[in-house]
């Protein structure tokens, strides 16, 4: 009975994965054509306007459309089967994919600031077409809130997805700010502000994009997943009858909405219930309240039988707590 329902979890599991991917795929297949679509008429823009800003967003939209095609790459990698060398396949390319998106980010904005510095050191030699600035500025504008509308999904339920959504939305807030400068321009000559807003979009790049940063390194470093409370699992673990002690319990994620559990769990040898109806009882918890769905569990007898690390932290806090 258990072996059927861990089987029914896995292929419940494997069909999901196979269902967002696909989802993802679409959506970052619409955005990469909007987004190249457009990416050209800006460059050409930009260098006829002299507006940074306008330079700013269309180099910006140019990595839009590369990290879009590397995060489609990703799923198409992250696609292909377990192997002998490859034992949980190639998920983890998503991840890795993200991460690439996100410091990609930060070095945008390293350039831009660099560009908006070097501007306001000599903004005597400022000269910009707005008229041109808005009308490119403002189709660009379109064009994003088009890519994020189409990405919004995806961008919650994949790291992936998240790191070009990230990049459209730094994007968005780019064209924003070009349309802002372009008729401040027009309206005052004011032509200081191009720089000034540059400036301002290098700091939402990299606010925008911190968290998508941590929640990486979080996946790579093999960290317990942000919506995992790890005590209260152990806990809900232990409630269940003829369960003594849940240790040696590591949760990670694999990639998006894709966690894996181990963990030891000592039984009480008095307990008169199977160990297939304990074992069925922890894992119809873990999949079903916590949502992960690969879980590989070891029934132990006596913690003499195991050797590992029975994580005393854990039982101090539970110990404190009252648990």
């Amino acid at each position: 009975m258990a072996s059927a329902h861990r089987q029914d979890g896995e292929h419940e599991s494997h069909d999901h994965a196979v269902e967002l991917r696909e989802t993802s795929r679409r959506s970052l297949a619409i955005a990469l054509a909007l987004i190249s679509g457009f990416t050209v008429a800006e460059v050409i823009g930009g260098l006829m306007s002299g507006s940074l800003a306008l330079l700013a967003d269309a180099g910006h939209m140019l990595t839009d459309a590369a990290a879009i095609g590397l995060a489609l790459m990703a799923l198409w990698i992250a696609g292909r089967p377990a192997s002998i060398g490859r034992t949980f396949g190639y998920h983890r390319t998503e991840v890795l994919a993200a991460m690439f998106n996100a410091l990609s980010l930060w070095a945008i904005a390293g350039w831009i600031t660099y560009e908006a510095i070097n501007r306001l050191s000599d903004a005597s030699e400022i000269s910009i077409e707005s008229g041109l600035m808005t009308i490119v500025g403002g189709i660009g504008l379109a064009v994003n809130i088009g890519a994020a509308y189409v990405l919004r999904r995806g961008a919650k339920r994949s790291l992936n997805v998240e790191g070009a959504f990230k990049h459209v939305l730094a994007d968005l807030m780019g064209s924003v700010a070009v349309v802002i400068s372009a008729l401040i321009v027009m309206t005052t000559g004011w032509v200081i502000i191009d720089p000034i807003l540059s400036l301002l979009i290098a700091g939402l790049i990299v606010f925008s994009s911190r968290r998508l940063v941590w929640k990486t390194v979080n996946v790579l470093l093999e960290g317990t997943p942000e919506h995992i409370d790890l005590y209260r699992l152990c806990s809900d673990l232990e409630d269940v009858e003829g369960v003594t002690l849940v240790h040696d319990v590591h949760v990670w994620t694999i990639s998006s909405n894709y966690d894996s559990l181990t963990a030891h769990v000592l039984i009480d040898s008095s307990h008169e219930g199977g160990a297939d109806e304990s074992l069925d009882s922890l894992r119809r918890i873990v999949r079903e309240k916590y949502g992960i769905h690969h879980v590989t569990l070891q029934l132990d007898k006596s913690l003499s039988e195991c050797d590992e690390d029975h994580h005393l932290g854990q039982m101090i806090a539970k110990a404190r707590s009252g648990g």
